[in-house]
Formats: structure tokens, sequence, C-alpha cells
């Protein structure tokens, strides 16, 4: 068989093969800059999510279990402890052909993330804090693979 040949054979081999999506950078995340929180006091920080036009994310929660929510996790570090993320109110959306309305984010939002430091942290030190935003993209006709985005917060403590 020729070169040609066995080329097209291959070609027409990998037509019935299933369709897998590659994941392209479709979310961002923005920690604010400049985050002091007191020792023994608590703060609310808002990261910015941004969601590439086009595309939307599952909320946290979902409604239907069979979807990835958005999650954000952040490991606690020397003197600053982090609580659980407070996800925004999500957009109600149903697809052409859907039977089901989806709840989603997209565009630019922000997850709340709560965070205490420790009563006897040193005044002017820097902790840094890092985790994880996962999540599942979808354009109106395709999801893409879920993604995991390493996500850093730099925290100052003020003084007392």
């Amino acid at each position: 068989m020729s070169r040609r040949l066995a080329a097209l054979a291959v070609f027409a081999g990998l037509g019935a093969a299933p369709v897998v999506v590659r994941a392209v950078e479709v979310v961002t995340v923005i920690p604010p800059a400049g985050v002091e929180a007191k020792p023994g006091a608590g703060t609310l920080v808002a990261l910015r999510v941004v969601v590439k036009p086009g595309y939307h994310v599952q909320a946290n929660p979902v409604e239907n279990p069979s979807l990835i929510p958005i999650t954000l996790k952040m490991d606690a570090a020397a003197s600053v402890s982090v609580g659980d993320p407070l996800y925004p109110a999500a957009r109600r959306m149903r697809l052409p052909g859907d039977n089901q309305d989806l709840v989603v984010y997209d565009g630019t939002f922000a997850i709340a993330l709560p965070l205490t430091v420790e009563p006897n942290a040193r005044a002017g030190a820097t902790v840094i804090l890092k985790g994880t935003l996962r999540y599942q993209a979808c354009d109106d006709r395709h999801c893409l693979l879920p993604v995991t985005l390493p996500v850093a917060l730099a925290v100052t403590v003020g003084a007392r």
C-alpha cells in the first residue's frame, strides 16, 4: 500500500473516534493586591474571576449533580486560617434544545474568602496562601476538559 493510501486509511479511522475538546485558557483568577489583616481579626478577601467571552463555568453549588461546579480550595498557612469560600449568586441559562436550566457564572465575578489571623501573629509578616481553582468551562455547544489552576494570595499581618 502506498504512503498516501496508508495516510488516508489512518485519517478515515480517526473520523470514527470520539472528539476530545482540548482545555484552553478560559478563566483567569486575579487575587487582590495589598491584602492586610490584623492579628486576632477576620477579614473577607475577594478573588476576581474572569471568564473569557462566549464561555461560562458551572456555579457552586450546581443543581445537576452530574456537572462540575467551580471550586476554590485554599490551604491555611502559618498564622492565617482560611474559611469556606463564599460563591456569588448564579445566573440561570438554558441551552437550545435542553429542558433544564443551568446555573452558571460568566464575565467577571468574585469569590469571597474568609481569613482569620492568629492573635499572636507577627505584625509586618507576609504569608502566602496557596490553593487551586477547579472548573469546567463550556460554550453553548461544547464543554472543555476540567481545569485546575494554581492560586496564590499574599496576606500581610497588620499592626495590632
